[in-house]
């Protein structure tokens, strides 16, 4: 009798063991997908004047950056973005998005109204708004809208744009040349969490 109560706790504590296992892998799933990001654009400056900048803009699977011509102290960049419903997140899917539109813009609102301006289109060999391309989808849609972010302009800093799943964001790290003070033990650090290749 006692053999069979021995056996019976065992059984119990390996299912419970295995169910918080589960348990546990569940929210770590979760939480990976709900706050997962993928680089979208990578953008440096170059002062050319008085609150004129060159913006080097380099997108995935472009070698070569595109460049423009920015007005102001901080700089932005819009996109189309769908949202989609979290269950859809968990199961491996990502929100969608287009990046739509670079621009500067002025920290000060009376610069804004008066200083120079100019916008440049990202997305003008694409027609028709992203949720077009998820209408047989359309149920795994949460929410379209627009998305922005922007930032004050650096001409020492590398910004990263991200798309998160519920929208864009930006990120910032010193340029490269900036990173070469760092000695071998940096460019290992920085090699090991992915940020640029092995030498």
């Amino acid at each position: 009798m006692k053999l069979r109560v021995v056996r019976v706790s065992l059984f119990a504590i390996v299912l419970l063991s295995l169910a918080l296992a589960l348990s546990i892998a569940g929210i770590v799933l979760t939480y990976t997908r709900l706050t997962d990001e993928m680089p979208v654009a990578e953008v440096t400056f170059e002062q050319t004047g008085r609150e004129e900048f060159n913006a080097y803009l380099r997108l995935p699977g472009e070698d070569i950056p595109r460049k423009y011509t920015i007005y102001g102290d901080q700089w932005r960049v819009d996109a189309q973005f769908v949202k989609l419903k979290p269950w859809a997140n968990i199961i491996g899917m990502d929100a969608r998005y287009r990046l739509e539109r670079l621009e500067g813009r002025y920290a000060d609102i009376e610069r804004q109204n008066a200083g120079p301006h100019r916008a440049y289109d990202l997305a003008s060999k694409y027609s028709g708004s992203v949720g077009t391309w998820l209408l047989p989808w359309n149920f795994l849609i949460d929410a379209q809208y627009g998305s922005s972010t922007y930032t004050d302009i650096s001409t020492s800093t590398t910004y990263t744009v991200y798309r998160s799943q519920f929208g864009l964001l930006v990120r910032e790290k010193p340029t490269d040349a900036m990173q070469g003070n760092a000695g071998g033990i940096g460019h290992l650090f920085h090699w090991l969490l992915g940020d640029q290749k092995s030498p």
